[in-house]
């Protein structure tokens, strides 16, 4: 995973340590600074250099949407967030012109930003697994950018929280459990982790693979796909 150093750009500071805290929580956080206008971002991205900028349009000392401008003619390497009250389609317009990665409109909804940093760890993940890149991960790349469609509803008999858990105990894609495994690691019955990591594997999560012994009934193992561990 990428580790993410990230500058915040508004000039209300509670709303700005607001965004900051709920950004810290987030896995993919390394670093989070605070900018008030659009001097000290300037001075803070030179210095700094932060994968992430989460940036406001109306500054006192001038429009977010000049700094993106300026960004994207230095060719800056990092990703820009809107987070904004500007509703306006000529900003919009440009934002996209100018390379954002998502435009937030204020008041700004956490669960959409989390989404929004999700399916840039997503991007990152994409990025980093050859030089080579086959259609599927293109297109994977380019859907990270598309809209984000409403959470679907879990199917009977998985349970969100109970989901996270099993997905919890994956985190390294050269280590295999079978479903006896993941039933001892977390108090669950086998049945039940069978059905979670079955679900897991249909999700494109998990990978799963027969492993035939010498007695006894082959096993099923599950491992993180390559594209999430």
């Amino acid at each position: 995973m990428k580790y993410l150093n990230i500058l915040i750009i508004e000039d209300e500071t509670p709303l700005a340590e607001m965004h900051a805290e709920f950004i810290k929580r987030h896995r993919a956080c390394r670093q989070v600074w605070l900018a008030g206008n659009l001097e000290q971002g300037r001075m803070m991205i030179n210095n700094f250099k932060p994968d992430l900028i989460i940036l406001d349009n109306y500054l006192p000392d001038g429009k977010g949407i000049e700094l993106l401008q300026e960004l994207s003619a230095r060719k800056y390497h990092g990703e820009v967030i809107f987070i904004t009250a500007a509703s306006d389609i000529d900003t919009v317009s440009d934002a996209i012109r100018y390379g954002v990665f998502d435009y937030l409109i204020k008041p700004v909804s956490y669960e959409r930003l989390e989404q929004t940093l999700e399916r840039l760890s997503h991007l990152h993940q994409v990025q980093k697994q050859a030089e080579d890149v086959s259609q599927w991960q293109v297109d994977e790349m380019f859907n990270t950018f598309a809209r984000i469609q409403a959470k679907p509803a879990m199917p009977i008999g998985i349970d969100e929280i109970t989901l996270k858990v099993v997905q919890d105990a994956f985190t390294d894609n050269q280590v295999g459990y079978t479903a006896e495994d993941i039933a001892k690691k977390l108090g669950l019955s086998r049945t039940t982790a069978r059905r979670y990591l079955e679900f897991c594997t249909k999700e494109h999560f998990l990978q799963a693979e027969i492993i035939y012994g010498k007695v006894g009934r082959p096993q099923r193992i599950y491992r993180l796909c390559p594209l999430v561990g």
